[in-house]
């Protein structure tokens, strides 16, 4: 049987930071170990944003860190364990690049008991303001909902997975929210719902409002063909006169209302 893709999970630093425990699902070959943050995420595979600050090299690895508005990821690329594609796409990032990082999360622990978690990173590239602003918006979006479930938890601790997700919860978000409940019992959100409610503060212009419905539409009509890339999009808008941050912001106001999802390189399709 065919293996499906883990999803990359989309986090903060602050919500990784704060994750100290693991679980463990499967038996022998078939063994794999997550990470489950307090705010309920949980996975092997992350998508980060945000700034290098710091990056050194020698012949077997690269070590770099990703600042984004929360906190720093710490990644560490090792020459060999990794495709050629991979090794050319982190050596032309540099200091001060904002970048997109999709990346397998390790673990280890300090002989304190301390837990610390590394991205060993799969895919890297440069991007621009507006892209950063797209996954803020889109990860606290993913953020509270999780926070939701939780508090629903909170009030009714008997609740299941079936009756979370009979409250509008997806299965992920249930699954984690109810994993992270009994791991976290007394693990404090309130710095998790500040960063929500700092991204709440966000302002869209109305060019990005008007042009929504749009954009949504072409989105929508390409999801049977599994998706529609951005210069599509942008190649059909032009002819009104949009220029690229127009939709750039657009398809981030989108995101942020979870309305599409980013299928691939720059491809989009409609929730």
């Amino acid at each position: 049987m065919e293996r499906r893709r883990e999803p990359a999970r989309w986090i903060f630093a602050k919500e990784l930071r704060d994750t100290t425990m693991t679980f463990v699902e499967g038996e022998d070959d078939a063994r794999r170990e997550y990470f489950i943050t307090p705010g309920g995420s949980y996975g092997r595979r992350i998508l980060i944003c945000g700034k290098i600050t710091q990056k050194t090299q020698d012949n077997d690895m690269t070590k770099f860190t990703v600042a984004d508005h929360t906190g720093a990821f710490y990644v560490t690329f090792f020459s060999k364990d990794f495709n050629q594609n991979t090794k050319v796409q982190v050596d032309a990032v540099n200091e001060n690049d904002l970048v997109v990082l999709m990346g397998r999360t390790s673990y280890f622990r300090s002989n304190e008991g301390k837990m610390y978690i590394n991205i060993n990173p799969e895919y890297v590239r440069t991007v621009n303001e507006v892209d950063t602003e797209y996954w803020k918006m889109r990860t606290a979006k993913s953020l509270n909902n999780r926070l939701l479930a939780i508090k629903e938890i909170r009030k009714s601790p008997e609740i299941d997975q079936n009756h979370l997700m009979d409250l509008g919860f997806t299965e992920d978000e249930a699954k984690g929210s109810l994993k992270a409940y009994s791991l976290y019992e007394n693990y404090n959100t309130g710095p998790l719902e500040e960063i929500i409610a700092g991204m709440s503060s966000y302002q869209f212009s109305d060019a990005a409002v008007k042009l929504k419905d749009n954009v949504l539409q072409i989105i929508k009509e390409n999801n049977p063909f599994g998706g529609i890339s951005y210069d599509e999009i942008l190649q059909r808008l032009a002819k009104d006169g949009v220029e690229a941050r127009q939709l750039d912001e657009t398809l981030n106001l989108l995101g942020a209302d979870g309305e599409i999802y980013e299928a691939g390189k720059r491809k989009f399709r409609a929730i």
